[in-house]
C-alpha cells in the first residue's frame, strides 16, 4: 500500500452562503445528484442527522471485462459492486469530509477520500474539492493505473510547489458544476 495520493484538485464560486453549501453536500442521501453512478441502491444510511461517523452503503450489480478463471481469455464477469461513504470530517459551514471504501465482490479495492472546503466571499461561497485515492489492491487490471496516478502524484508533490497550482487542478472538474447547479437552483425554489 503506497498510501493516499491527490487524484484532482478543483475549485468554484457558488452563488449561495455556505451553510447552504455544506447542508446539501453533508445530505449523503443527496450524493447521487452530483456523483453521478447510475444504478445503485442505498442499503444502509446512519439514521439521525448526519454527522461524524455517518454511513450511507450503496449498492449495484453490474458486469466487468476481465480474464475469465474457467474458460480463460477474455469476457463479461458479474460483479457487486458496493461503496461504503463514511462522514470522516464534519465542520458546519467550514469543510466537510466523506471516505469511501470501493469493493467489487467482497475484495476491497480502493478507499477514495473526498474533502470540501467552504470559504465565504462577497460573491456567495468558495468550494475547493480535494478528491484522493488510495489503491488497497492493485491487481492486474489496477496495476498499470495506479502507478502512473502515484508517478503522477509524486511530480505534483515535487514540482507542484515550484509553479503554483495550475489551471487543470483548479478547474471546477465533473462534480462542482452539479453541485454548483443544485445549490443555485435550490436556492431559488427554496428547497435548500
Amino acid at each position: 500500500m503506497a498510501g493516499p495520493f491527490v487524484v484532482a484538485r478543483n475549485q468554484v464560486l457558488i452563488g449561495a452562503p455556505a451553510r447552504h453549501v455544506f447542508d446539501y453536500l453533508s445530505d449523503i442521501t443527496r450524493h447521487s445528484e452530483w456523483n453521478q453512478d447510475p444504478g445503485y441502491r442505498e442499503t444502509v444510511m446512519t439514521e439521525g442527522p448526519v454527522g461524524l461517523g455517518s454511513i450511507l452503503r450503496r449498492e449495484r450489480n453490474g458486469v466487468m471485462r476481465g480474464p475469465l478463471i474457467v474458460r480463460g481469455g477474455m469476457g463479461d464477469n458479474p460483479v457487486q459492486i458496493v461503496k461504503t461513504v463514511t462522514v470522516t470530517g464534519h465542520e458546519p459551514y467550514s469543510g466537510l469530509v466523506f471516505e469511501t471504501g470501493n469493493s467489487y465482490n467482497g475484495l476491497l479495492v480502493s478507499k477514495d477520500k473526498v474533502s470540501f472546503q467552504f470559504q465565504e466571499e462577497a460573491e456567495g461561497t468558495r468550494v475547493t474539492m480535494v478528491s484522493e485515492v488510495e489503491a488497497m489492491v492493485p491487481g492486474g487490471f489496477m496495476g498499470p493505473v495506479y502507478a502512473i496516478r502515484v508517478v503522477r502524484a509524486a511530480l505534483e508533490r515535487l514540482l507542484g510547489g515550484l509553479f503554483g497550482p495550475t489551471a487543470s487542478r483548479m478547474s471546477p472538474g465533473p462534480y462542482l458544476p452539479r453541485i454548483k447547479e443544485a445549490v443555485e437552483k435550490g436556492q431559488v425554489t427554496g428547497d435548500i
